[in-house]
């Protein structure tokens, strides 16, 4: 095992086992704290996709900040979103508003009186998982539609998962399965996204995952992207009303605020459409950048086994997998089953 995973396992081992009860009893001050220093030594560990990313989007336009400015946020923002999750059994409808604001919320409200269903389009930006919580408990049917974390575990089995990583991943998605949500694995069935729909609930799912079949090329912060059509594929076959989301929080807030925006009208083809969500969408990464570097890092680190590359101006990656190879990872990820699931 390379001596930067060992630690990187070590320390998500002991935060995600001792560390979960010390966490629960940090108030949000002392939490913002934490992720501080823990942002820190996780940046010291290496930051190079990370700052590659942060060059990458601003090549052609001048940075909000500072490049190192951006950097100290990202990982302490990045650290901090990671603490929360640690925090998931803590939550609850009395608990929320300490934790969440929710702002269009008349938005969402609209959209369910039209009897279709709200779909939430989300990128991986800021704490986006925070909105399971937010709208669950403030009442709302929610559904989520994301890969399990164990699912990682076989993706990646033969370039990144170690046995240490494995027991973090089912820790956290035994985290996961206590929010008031039904999480519906994107590498299964896609029926029961649709069903939730049809019953007039909210469907919460990310534009920028790297599963699918089809794949729709974008212009995207200044580059070409693939993104797969799904997302727009359910939103066309429903009739769903979609709602882009973002979850923002600066360093030292105690709350995320989930922003719901007005809905986004179909553009004829789910290129277009999918075009003109990332346009609202990259204004907030332009704008804060620190929320966003990491998932672009993810992507970049992965570009040698994803089916279709994030980007298109990747240099090469030291190992490269065929299609063939990268969707046969996909096909396992799509037989792993939850222990808790009945046969």
């Amino acid at each position: 095992m390379r001596p930067t995973l060992l630690v990187k396992d070590l320390g998500g081992l002991a935060l995600y086992y001792p560390g979960q009860a010390l966490v629960n009893r940090l108030p949000r001050a002392g939490l913002d704290r934490v992720a501080s220093l823990g942002g820190s030594v996780v940046r010291r560990l290496d930051d190079s996709d990370v700052r590659a990313e942060l060059s990458a989007i601003y090549q052609h336009r001048p940075a909000p900040r500072s490049p190192e400015a951006i950097l100290r946020d990202c990982f302490r923002l990045t650290m901090f979103n990671e603490l929360e999750v640690l925090r998931y059994p803590y939550l609850s409808p009395e608990r929320i508003g300490e934790v969440c604001e929710v702002e269009g919320r008349h938005h969402l409200d609209r959209a369910l009186q039209a009897g279709k269903g709200a779909i939430i389009l989300i990128g991986h930006f800021g704490a986006n998982q925070m909105i399971m919580p937010a709208l669950g408990y403030l009442g709302y049917p929610m559904n989520q539609l994301s890969a399990p974390p164990p699912v990682w575990a076989e993706i990646l089995r033969e370039t990144r998962t170690t046995p240490l990583w494995e027991r973090v991943l089912a820790r956290r998605w035994e985290l996961e399965k206590r929010l008031p949500v039904r999480h519906i694995n994107i590498f299964r069935f896609l029926r029961p996204a649709f069903d939730c729909l049809a019953r007039n609930e909210v469907l919460g799912l990310a534009f920028d995952g790297g599963g699918g079949k089809k794949w729709a090329e974008v212009d995207f912060l200044g580059r070409r992207a693939k993104l797969s059509v799904e997302p727009a594929r359910i939103w066309q076959k429903t009739g769903a009303v979609l709602l882009p989301t973002f979850v923002l929080r600066n360093p030292g807030e105690s709350r995320h605020r989930i922003q719901i925006t007005e809905p986004l009208p179909w553009a004829g083809t789910a290129e277009r459409s999918l075009q003109h969500f990332v346009h609202r969408f990259e204004q907030k990464v332009w704008d804060h950048p620190e929320h966003y570097l990491h998932f672009l890092a993810m992507r970049r680190k992965v570009r040698g086994t994803d089916v279709v590359p994030f980007f298109d101006d990747y240099p090469p990656a030291a190992q490269q997998l065929n299609p063939q190879e990268a969707e046969e990872r996909l096909r396992r990820a799509g037989t792993w089953r939850d222990p808790s699931e009945p046969a």
